[in-house]
């Protein structure tokens, strides 16, 4: 909804024109002078500036009201101000601020006993959960909402509004909920609303009837929308038919006339019209680009593209891919509601993989590949989204790249009409250019400054060629990229580079990857996860030996494969992959450049332990909680200082977060033999559990790990799934690793299900005496093999359950098999099972 729209509502009456003045409270005057000084902050993009002063307007508001004997017109001013500043927080970015000033509005708006600041303060609070995908307090308040509407009178201009405004929520959530024919209806409801409220109106009532107008096209828009979802084609192209219509008619100047085109062109698309369909997509495309309006840009071109290759002219298509692609991948699509950041990949990966088929099926494996690694970096910036910049405090930068986002972020909110709408265009455009030239300005110094941090601001992927360069001789790279129905597979090495496509549809590989995990867990099913093993292995590599060279293996997985252990996929010989080759992993080819700076840096860690490795360990902190005891994890702690004697070990209460804060910097290894906590919807709260104290709570965010400032040259975190972060469709590995990467360590071990601790405590042992004299790969791998090999008996697992993550961090039955002396027994917890020995895998480099 514009904000021009909105002024007929009682929303805009920010600032009650009957205040009171007096010596001892807020004159009238104030008040509107100060308002008119936060609006200009707003417009001119400073946005912090703004909702720190709407913030002091309502508190100031606020005491008036308590100190006043006619306190109404300061809780209305207050309801208004803290509304505003929960609007410009959301605009920010800064959305638990936009939710608590919302709470606060609608606080003061109780405290008015009148109905419309209520459910102004709602409507705000409404966008705001949205914002965050807390679509039930959303739902919750539309209904509370509509509740507080039936106390004013029937047929009232003022209830009519906020009703069809309400509905039309309605229609929103409804069509999320797919829905489509109570969204139907709840649309229907809405525009016979605001078309009795155009019929009231008097021709003299101008501004009004051109604001009536605009309400009836969003609604008529979201009824074809509903009907265009619901597959009712020609019902939904009546209804945008008639929006155009009735837009030509009235000589409207409606702000969303290109979602119109686009609409059509999607029916059009659909009923496989496609010169109708590519016709209303470019009228689309051509306001969204005068409008500089970069979603409807991207979605414009992206369909054009889609009809282009579907048509059979994929070279026409590429330049709309390209448009496409280039408006997803600028660093302003990080300034969008968290809603857009959260499913940007629902819509958003497709560009890539088209472009990669129409590359693929021009013989073009290399540019295919560059477009595999742009779309990797992207999907880190989705997941890390505005709050990039919590990344690295020590740059100094923060201040700056903040205030130049508000800015981009004010004025593309002011051109999609969330701000003033009587500002003129031509002027906001001129400021959006001015703004994105200083951002581009500022993102150049960054990279010469920071390299890595720019990666985390835009995408900055490494072509092949210079992957190429930085490969080892005798490595060989394997990339993956998994599409709804086959996965791209590209081996690459320093000379030479060969693509394979594994026919394998998604949910069959995901159904695959589950039924490995699930008989990895239920020790005694060693024959399913045999036959699973095999058959991912043929699959997914054997067609890739004739083009393998390398001595040692990086793989690069994608989506679901990050779940899958490479190393213990099991060959026609019977052999696990890693009896053939020492492998190390990487969430995307392009962290190589980095990782290898950090190798350099932190120099070679064999020489560095041979003199006096300095060891920092965490072992079995206290969490207060008697069930999350690691006997072994004490153990495993305290044999590291046996092998390395410089090494400082703490456990229990001594085990807190401060001391990691504090120590890390200065020690060559990190280990932490404790839980960790992985959250898949917000991967940067991710956390290494450790002992609260008094300064800390025990928690080791990833976002708090982003900002430290590591020498370590190795990482390891022999806890509970350390290694996988938020893992959704198109997501990559954002967890604990990446963030200890970019924090300075070149490598990472870590877990990809929950471990048995007696077990992970022999394995480290092995894997710490080994690094005296091997490569940071070799000597994980031996500590593997001596498990496959030796058959070691895991003794706690007779005294207690075996925890497990079965499917996608679900903790599945624990089947506890029957102790055997016998490694080969079909029944034996012999650590030659996967189980122990699999869920630990080296992430960075390997050297």
């Amino acid at each position: 909804m514009s904000w021009r729209t909105t002024k007929i509502l009682p929303s805009v009456a920010l600032i009650p024109v009957l205040l009171l003045a007096s010596s001892c409270a807020t004159s009238h005057i104030e008040f509107e002078a100060n308002y008119a000084s936060s609006r200009r902050a707003l417009l001119e993009g400073k946005l912090t500036e703004a909702m720190s002063s709407f913030e002091a307007q309502a508190k100031e508001a606020e005491k008036d009201a308590e100190a006043s004997w006619f306190p109404q017109q300061y809780w209305e001013a207050a309801t208004g101000a803290y509304r505003e500043a929960s609007r410009t927080a959301r605009l920010s970015g800064q959305l638990q601020k936009a939710i608590t000033y919302g709470e606060k509005a609608l606080e003061m708006a109780a405290n008015t006993k009148k109905p419309v600041p209520q459910v102004d303060a709602i409507n705000v609070l409404i966008s705001t959960h949205r914002s965050v995908r807390n679509f039930a307090k959303a739902r919750e308040l539309m209904e509370k909402g509509l509740e507080i509407l039936q106390r004013i009178p029937a047929g009232s201009i003022t209830r009519i509004q906020w009703e069809s405004l309400f509905y039309n929520h309605l229609g929103l959530d409804l069509m999320r909920r797919r829905e489509y024919e109570n969204a139907i209806n709840a649309y229907s409801q809405s525009l016979d609303l605001r078309e009795t409220h155009l019929a009231i109106l008097r021709p003299s009532q101008l501004v009004a009837t051109e604001d009536a107008r605009t309400q009836v096209m969003i609604s008529l828009n979201g009824l074809g929308s509903a009907y265009l979802q619901a597959g009712k084609l020609e019902q939904a192209l009546e209804q945008y038919q008639h929006a155009l219509n009735s837009m030509n008619e009235w000589g409207l100047r409606y702000v969303h006339e290109g979602g119109l085109y686009w609409n059509m062109g999607e029916v059009y698309r659909l009923q496989k019209k496609f010169p109708e369909a590519l016709e209303n997509f470019q009228k689309a495309l051509a306001l969204a680009e005068g409008q500089r309006r970069p979603a409807a840009i991207r979605s414009a071109s992206v369909r054009i593209g889609d009809i282009l290759r579907q048509t059979r002219k994929p070279a026409e298509a590429i330049p709309y891919y390209q448009k496409t692609i280039q408006q997803i991948e600028s660093t302003r699509s990080l300034l969008e509601s968290e809603e857009y950041r959260q499913s940007f990949f629902e819509g958003g990966i497709g560009p890539y993989i088209s472009m990669m088929r129409i590359l693929l099926a021009a013989g073009k494996p290399d540019e295919a590949f560059n477009y595999s690694e742009r779309a990797r970096s992207r999907v880190l910036l989705d997941v890390l989204g505005s709050r990039v910049q919590l990344s690295r405090v020590k740059s100094g930068l923060l201040d700056e790249e903040r205030g130049l986002q508000e800015r981009i972020a004010a004025t593309k909110a002011s051109l999609s009409g969330e701000a003033d709408g009587e500002i003129d265009r031509s002027f906001l455009i001129k400021q959006l250019a001015e703004a994105e030239r200083a951002y581009n300005a500022f993102l150049a110094r960054v990279r010469t400054q920071d390299k890595e941090h720019a990666s985390l601001i835009s995408v900055e992927p490494l072509t092949l060629k210079e992957v190429q360069e930085l490969l080892d001789p005798g490595t060989t790279l394997i990339e993956y990229y998994v599409t709804g129905q086959e996965v791209f597979v590209w081996v690459v090495e320093n000379e030479k580079l060969q693509f394979q496509k594994v026919e394998l549809a998604k949910d069959k590989l995901a159904g695959l990857v589950k039924t490995l995990r699930e008989s990895i867990f239920a020790l005694g099913e060693r024959e399913k996860f045999n036959e699973s093993s095999a058959s991912l292995y043929k699959q997914l590599f054997e067609p890739l030996l004739p083009h393998v060279t390398g001595k040692e293996l990086i793989i690069v997985p994608h989506d679901v494969l990050h779940y899958l252990p490479f190393h213990a996929l099991v060959g026609s010989d019977g052999r696990y992959l890693i009896e053939k080759y020492p492998i190390y992993y990487l969430s995307s080819a392009s962290l190589l450049q980095f990782v290898k700076e950090k190798r350099r840096a932190s120099g070679d860690l064999s020489a560095v332990l041979a003199q006096a490795g300095k060891v920092l360990a965490f072992g079995n902190p206290d969490l207060g909680d008697p069930e999350k005891n690691l006997e072994f994890a004490e153990l495993e702690a305290q044999e590291v200082k046996v092998v390395y004697p410089e090494s400082t070990v703490y456990l229990r209460k001594e085990a807190t977060e401060e001391k990691s804060k504090a120590l890390s910097a200065n020690h060559d290894i990190l280990h932490f033999a404790t839980h960790a906590e992985l959250n898949e919807n917000d991967p940067l709260s991710s956390a290494v559990l450790l002992a609260k104290s008094d300064k800390e709570d025990g928690r080791l965010e990833v976002r708090e790990i982003f900002g430290m400032d590591l020498k370590a040259n190795l990482v390891v975190l022999s806890g509970c799934e350390t290694g996988l972060g938020k893992l959704s469709t198109g997501d990559e590995l954002v967890g604990l690793t990446r963030a200890f990467i970019y924090a300075g360590t070149p490598s990472v071990v870590a877990s990809l299900w929950k471990v048995d601790d007696s077990s992970t405590a022999s394995l480290m042992g092995s894997f710490y005496k080994n690094l005296k004299t091997m490569t940071k790969v070799e000597a994980l791998r031996q500590a593997q093999l001596e498990m496959i090999r030796g058959g070691k008996q895991s003794d706690l697992l007779a005294r207690r359950g075996i925890g497990g993550v079965g499917k996608l961090s679900e903790t599945p039955s624990s089947v506890l098999p029957v102790p055997s002396s016998d490694p080969h027994a079909p029944n034996s917890v012999a650590t030659s099972h996967p189980y122990f020995w699999a869920p630990f895998i080296l992430v960075g480099d390997g050297k």
